[in-house]
């Protein structure tokens, strides 16, 4: 005798199974749309290939909060080069990490952005164009043509993230505990053709 959905023991076996992707569907990380990446482009200037994008990110009643009050976020734009493999896994030919260091000066009311790799410091007046100047990638220099083989396969992927270990070590222990101290998006990634 076999049990159907509509019996009683059928009803019983399948609530476990449904049970338990209802709650991963509710447990889903909360930074699912936290960052967002689009409009994405590689252009060849010059024998090098340059990487643009816009990058929508958002932050979080917590992250938002911390940095109102005195904690800096250090945020990374990861931007990598891999090639593709028959047999064996992608190969990463390129890698690129553009760091900012967001922080909120009370007294001035503004937000400051430190570029990492340039040293410089810009002010704004809203966490909005602070934030929009961060996800604004343009004209990146990214990897030189000639390190690339014609006839192989390459994608370009990008993500952004906030460094976990760049906050402060009482926080930094929440940050691994919980969500909401999470700023993380998916790869989002696309063809390069040499």
């Amino acid at each position: 005798m076999t049990a159907t959905i509509n019996s009683p023991a059928g009803r019983r076996r399948w609530r476990w199974p449904l049970w338990l992707i209802s709650c991963c569907l509710l447990l889903s990380p909360a930074w699912a749309d936290d960052v967002q990446i689009r409009d994405t482009r590689t252009l060849l200037v010059d024998g090098v290939y340059r990487v643009g994008a816009r990058v929508d990110i958002h932050l979080n009643d917590t992250l938002q909060e911390a940095l109102h009050h005195g904690v800096p976020l250090v945020l990374k734009l990861r931007v990598e080069v891999i090639r593709e493999r028959k047999w064996l896994f992608p190969e990463r030919v390129a890698e690129l990490v553009q760091t900012f260091e967001l922080e909120y000066h009370a007294l001035t009311e503004s937000y400051l952005v430190r570029v990492s790799s340039t040293g410089t410091q810009h002010s704004f007046r809203t966490l909005k164009d602070a934030l929009a100047f961060i996800g604004n990638v343009y004209d990146l220099p990214l990897i030189d043509a000639n390190l690339l083989r014609a006839g192989r396969k390459y994608w370009v992927r990008m993500r952004a993230d906030l460094d976990v270990e760049a906050l402060p070590t009482p926080i930094r222990v929440w940050a691994y505990l919980g969500d909401e101290w999470s700023l993380q998006g998916d790869w989002h990634r696309w063809p390069l053709l040499p």
